[in-house]
């Protein structure tokens, strides 16, 4: 079975990243979902945003968790005339049958993330990933119906042996790694253990046995060069 498609932080090469036009251009090039990262103000209200700070993306300094909602809305994504998406503009930008991968960089901001995605129903419609164990652990424990993957950058094979068998534990229905951990025999043993598997693959080349090794979905900035790639392969 081919993997999903999930556009990398909402189309960076072509619209800002962690955008609401960047969320349209990945539905126009075909993707089956798109990837975007989340923070919180300091009142806590969820944003999109990758950095710790928003300097790069908007000039403005300071971390999202450090400032008042009212003035991270007030930021102009750089190269745009728009302002820093909410993750309710997401949700309400979100394409008919999209889905949505949420990268919880703020770890506490799994909580407002759940609670949207319960009031909209959108629990099969949303991917939760985390690189914190505790997050996971919450998500898996309050809200079983939406899929959590537990993140981490291993590429060893024992490394790679005792990440799964920790996601497993903490209640991970999925794992992202490294697309240099991908190969058929990580794959097959975390669907054994029941975990789907997805990979951004930055940079690097998309390979016939990349592709081939059953991935459940691959993230990539470039989601129309990917889709015809993966085409190819299955013919």
């Amino acid at each position: 079975m081919a993997p999903l498609i999930i556009a990398h932080r909402t189309c960076p090469l072509d619209a800002p990243e962690n955008s609401l036009a960047g969320m349209r251009v990945a539905a126009e090039q075909g993707a089956d979902g798109v990837e975007v990262d989340l923070r919180l103000s300091l009142d806590l209200r969820p944003f999109l945003m990758h950095d710790r700070t928003l300097r790069r993306t908007t000039g403005f300094p300071l971390p999202p968790e450090l400032t008042p909602s009212f003035l991270v809305r007030r930021q102009r994504l750089k190269g745009s005339d728009e302002r820093v998406p909410s993750l309710v503009q997401a949700f309400e930008a979100l394409a008919p049958g999209m889905l949505l991968a949420v990268d919880v960089k703020t770890p506490w901001a799994v909580a407002p993330l759940l609670r949207e995605t319960r009031r909209r129903r959108l629990q099969a419609r949303v991917l939760v990933w985390c690189t914190s164990a505790l997050a996971v652990r919450y998500a898996a424990r309050f809200a079983p119906e939406v899929e959590v993957a537990y993140l981490k950058d291993v590429v060893d094979a024992a490394g790679k042996q005792a990440y799964i068998a920790k996601a497993r534990r903490i209640g991970a229905g999925a794992v992202s790694v490294h697309w240099r951990a991908v190969d058929a025999d990580f794959v097959a043993a975390a669907h054994a253990l029941g975990l789907r598997v997805y990979s951004w693959h930055r940079g690097f080349e998309l390979t016939p046995a990349k592709l081939a090794a059953g991935l459940d979905g691959l993230i990539t900035d470039h989601p129309r060069a990917a889709r015809e790639a993966i085409d190819l392969l299955t013919g």
